[in-house]
C-alpha cells in the first residue's frame, strides 16, 4: 500500500544539460523541501513497472516536508512520461529549465565525450543523429543532440495531460544571471517560503569535467559523499570549457530548431532569449 505523504509534490522534469542539477541542489538546502536520493529516480521512464511503493522508497525523509520532489531531466523528452505522471500523480507540479538548443546540444556532446561515449566530431555527430537514435534505446538517449532541443514538440506533448498552470518554465540563462529570482519563483510555485536563500545559490553543479578513469568514477558512487568527492577531485582532469562551436554546427542546429522553439515560446508564455 502506498503512502500519499511520501509521494512527490513536484518533479524537475527537464531538460537535460539545462541546469536541473544545480536547481535541485539549491532546493535540497531548503528546510521545507525534501528531494529524492538519488537525484534522478527514472521512475516514469525506466522503472515504472516497479510500482509506487518502489518509487516512494526514494523519499526517506521524516514526512514533515511541505514539498517533496525529484529531478529526472529525461522525463520531458520521453514521450510515454507525461501520461504516466498525470495518471499517477494528478496534482504534481512540473518544473522545467530550458536552454538555447545550440548550447544544450554542445553541452550534451561534450558530456558524452568526457565519458568516452562519443568518437565523432561535433558536426558529424549532429549529421549522424537521425540514424544513430534509431539503433536502440541507448542510442536514442545518448545521441539526441538536436532532437532534445525541440522544446515546442515536448511542451505540447506535456500539456496534453498536464494543465499548463501546473508547469513552471524557466531558462538556464535566468538561472545563471539571476539565480535568486529563479529560486524565489520556484519556491513560490512549490508553495514553500520564498525568502529562504541557500548558501550554494549561484554555484554551478554538474559542470563539464573530464575524468582520468571512468572505472574509478563509477566504482565510487556508493561511497560516503566526503570520500567520494575527495576521490573525484583527484580523478578529474582540469581543462577549459568546451571547444568553440563552428558556424556550420551552429547553423545546423538553429535551422532545425528555430520554428519549434518559437512555438515553445508561445506555449510556455515565457521569453526564450535565443528565439529571434
Amino acid at each position: 500500500m502506498t503512502d500519499n505523504s511520501r509521494q512527490p509534490t513536484f518533479i524537475i522534469a527537464g531538460a537535460m544539460r539545462c541546469g536541473t542539477t544545480s536547481l535541485n541542489a539549491y532546493l535540497r538546502e531548503h528546510p521545507e523541501i525534501e528531494v529524492s536520493t538519488p537525484k534522478e529516480v527514472h521512475f516514469f521512464d525506466l522503472h515504472f513497472d516497479k510500482g509506487l511503493d518502489w518509487y516512494e522508497e526514494h523519499f526517506p525523509g521524516s514526512g514533515t516536508a511541505s514539498a517533496i520532489g525529484e529531478a529526472t531531466p529525461d522525463y520531458l523528452y520521453d514521450p510515454v512520461v507525461p501520461e504516466r505522471i498525470a495518471a499517477t500523480l494528478p496534482e504534481v507540479k512540473i518544473v522545467l529549465l530550458l536552454r538555447d538548443p545550440v548550447e544544450r546540444a554542445r553541452s550534451h556532446y561534450w558530456h558524452n565525450r568526457s565519458r568516452n561515449r562519443e568518437d565523432l566530431e561535433f558536426l558529424e555527430a549532429l549529421q549522424s543523429e537521425s540514424e544513430r537514435v534509431k539503433v536502440d534505446r541507448e542510442g536514442w538517449d545518448r545521441f539526441s543532440y538536436v532532437d532534445r532541443g525541440l522544446y515546442g514538440e515536448q511542451l505540447a506533448r506535456l500539456y496534453e495531460p498536464v494543465p499548463p498552470d501546473r508547469v513552471l518554465v524557466q531558462t538556464l540563462d535566468d538561472l545563471e544571471s539571476e539565480p535568486g529570482i529563479v529560486f524565489r519563483r520556484t519556491c513560490e510555485f512549490l508553495g514553500v517560503d520564498p525568502g529562504f536563500v541557500p548558501d550554494n545559490l549561484g554555484r554551478a553543479v554538474n559542470a563539464y569535467v573530464r575524468f582520468r578513469s571512468m572505472w574509478v568514477r563509477d566504482a565510487t558512487r556508493d561511497l560516503p559523499r566526503p570520500l567520494r568527492n575527495a576521490i573525484a577531485r583527484l580523478n578529474r582532469i582540469e581543462q577549459d570549457r568546451y571547444a568553440p562551436i563552428t558556424p556550420q554546427a551552429r547553423r545546423y542546429i538553429r535551422d532545425r530548431t528555430r520554428a519549434d522553439n518559437a512555438k515553445a515560446e508561445k506555449l510556455a508564455g515565457v521569453e526564450l532569449p535565443w528565439v529571434s
